[in-house]
């Protein structure tokens, strides 16, 4: 069996991270989650190890943003870990904070960080979301006095 080099491991781990998000755009969610491990371990909030975590997570964000899309706009890659920042749009059509449906379109950015095993899949994901955007732009934040 041949084994990758640093560059070539961070390279396969780039394009990986790259398809599992193609997939969640299509709506795809067992071609995205075909990119975790069994064992994978949400790290941004305690949660239990293990794929259906992170599949309850992408269903949610699923259910709450239907039409949601994620346009990676930075994608770099060191030897396991895959660093991204995403533009993130969606429109408002399910209660979100607690604020019933509005149809206005949210376009917020969130940064996500990745650890990949020796097979190419994600075992470890943070995510940094940018809520307040979200939130200012549903109205729940004050205006300019």
């Amino acid at each position: 069996m041949q084994t990758l080099d640093a560059l070539e491991v961070a390279d396969r781990n780039r394009s990986r991270y790259l398809q599992a998000k193609e997939a969640f755009n299509r709506g795809d969610l067992d071609a995205c989650l075909a990119f975790y491990a069994a064992d994978h371990q949400i790290m941004s909030r305690p949660s239990p190890r293990g794929r259906d975590q992170i599949r309850a997570f992408l269903a949610g964000s699923r259910e709450s943003w239907p039409d949601i899309q994620i346009v990676v706009e930075h994608a770099v890659a060191q030897g396991d870990w895959v660093m991204g920042r995403s533009r993130t749009t969606a429109t408002h059509t399910a209660t979100v904070f607690g604020v019933q449906p509005t149809n206005k379109r949210i376009d917020t950015t969130f940064w996500d960080l990745h650890r990949f095993d020796q097979d190419g899949l994600i075992v470890e994901t943070w995510n940094l979301m940018d809520s307040l955007a979200i939130m200012g732009q549903l109205g729940l934040l004050p205006g300019p006095r």
